[in-house]
């Protein structure tokens, strides 16, 4: 990067358009410029963050002293088509990330339950997930109680309780499941 003392081009530029007096509320920015044929020119087009909607376009040329100032000619329908060819919306920020996503849905589970998914036993862990691991009556803990609701559940087919493997049968692969996570969840 060479140092010539003088701003760069992109600083020049800003402080023309600061110099303008191109408002810029919380939801516009500058979008995008195009510098037309000859280096003398230049379009600003300000564009609604939210919409993506040209809301100004302005016309700067460099005046004899080599500043950038507004044009007298205003926006032509030439003017507006080059802008809409090189106006591009700006960057959808990325998704919150998923933290905890206990059930595989593709959502948070903090989300879910502030939308009311179940959480019966207020611990802040969808009652699904609980259930799925083996805890069916929501003590914290999968013991013999747990083994009485499956067993109340086998051979059903599409049980509310009981199928751990998710073949939609509680059978003895559940009950094994259940056994192998005997114990405080």
């Amino acid at each position: 990067m060479r140092d010539s003392g003088r701003p760069s081009r992109g600083v020049c530029l800003f402080a023309s358009v600061v110099a303008l007096g191109i408002a810029q509320s919380a939801l516009a920015q500058v979008a995008a410029v195009q510098v037309a044929a000859n280096t003398n020119k230049k379009i600003v087009a300000v564009v609604n963050t939210t919409t993506s909607a040209v809301v100004e376009t302005k016309v700067i040329e460099k005046n004899t002293a080599g500043t950038w100032v507004e044009s007298a000619t205003k926006s032509t329908a030439a003017t507006t088509a080059m802008i809409d060819a090189t106006v591009t919306p700006p960057p959808m920020p990325p998704p919150d990330p998923i933290i905890n996503d206990c059930n595989d849905n593709g959502i948070d589970d903090d989300a879910e339950l502030a939308s009311g998914a179940s959480d019966w036993d207020a611990d802040g862990t969808l009652d699904i997930c609980e259930t799925t691991a083996g805890d069916l009556n929501l003590n914290g803990v999968i013991d013999s109680q747990d083994v009485s609701i499956l067993l109340g559940w086998w051979g059903a087919a599409n049980p509310l309780y009981g199928d751990l493997n998710g073949d939609n049968i509680v059978d003895a692969v559940d009950l094994g499941t259940l056994l192998a996570r005997f114990g405080p969840v």
